[in-house]
């Protein structure tokens, strides 16, 4: 990841913390892609989008649980926020494609990840990816083990569960087991785009991300879905990939208006 030349500048939250963007993170993460009814996913994304297909009539999802170590706070910049847990569900999309078939929307367009739904577990981390990207934060509880053996994220809905063993229900269940072998894992730099929607338009953010990730097939991973969030996406469970990455770095720009949300 090579040193940004975008200015860096600091912005005030209304939280009262100060962050510098580029935004510098350091995180290990843990996810799966499953497939998912392109229809639904369409009328999740802005008119400047189309669900990425894999199939006729089908597109994917990716979930992912991030555990932030640190978040801002590099090269003398004393602002940094309390690191933090998310949960992400990300719906892989195509800006300014052509053509009506999956393969046909890829010609002459860019392909990023559109985020549908981020929960958080700090106050700080809410106004963070609101007021800067349009992301769209909430609190929750989120629970991560990153462990020797497997990564795993759990999200709560709150809602109190007289059957369950701690009182709270689930709504996501998602377990990444760790790459037995370092073959599929390996040290990578990508950028990539991410689209929200903000004051009414469709912004699109750079992400400058590095580190030892695997990238390959299920292999024991799962993802448990609450029904409702399972109907609203029209997903199958059963993941298709799945990806793990420790000491993970990235740099977050500033986005900026591509079009009409």
């Amino acid at each position: 990841m090579q040193p940004s030349s975008e200015e860096r500048t600091r912005v005030t939250l209304s939280t009262g913390h100060e962050i510098t963007l580029p935004l510098e993170l350091e995180f290990a993460m843990g996810g799966v892609t499953v497939l998912a009814r392109r229809d639904r996913l369409e009328a999740l994304l802005p008119d400047a989008l189309s669900a990425l297909g894999v199939a006729p009539g089908i597109g994917c999802v990716t979930f992912v649980g991030v555990r932030y170590h640190r978040v801002g706070g590099e090269r003398g910049d004393d602002t940094a926020l309390e690191p933090y847990d998310e949960f992400a569900v990300i719906v892989p999309a195509v800006r300014e494609g052509r053509g009506d078939s999956s393969i046909g929307k890829l010609v002459g367009g860019e392909i990023g990840g559109y985020v549908h739904w981020l929960p958080v577990t700090t106050d700080a981390s809410v106004a963070l990816g609101r007021e800067i990207w349009g992301y769209p934060k909430e609190r929750a509880g989120i629970g991560i083990d990153d462990s020797a053996l497997a990564f795993q994220c759990v999200l709560d809905d709150g809602d109190v569960d007289s059957d369950s063993d701690t009182g709270v229900r689930e709504r996501v269940r998602l377990e990444v087991p760790h790459p037995r072998t370092r073959i599929g894992s390996r040290e990578r730099d990508w950028t990539l785009w991410s689209y929200t929607t903000k004051d009414g338009a469709l912004l699109r953010s750079e992400a400058e991300i590095r580190g030892e990730i695997a990238l390959g097939t299920p292999l024991g991973a799962r993802i448990e879905l609450a029904s409702d969030l399972r109907a609203d996406l029209g997903c199958w469970p059963r993941p298709l990939a799945r990806l793990y990455g420790t000491r993970v770095r990235a740099r977050l720009h500033s986005g900026e208006p591509v079009g009409d949300a």
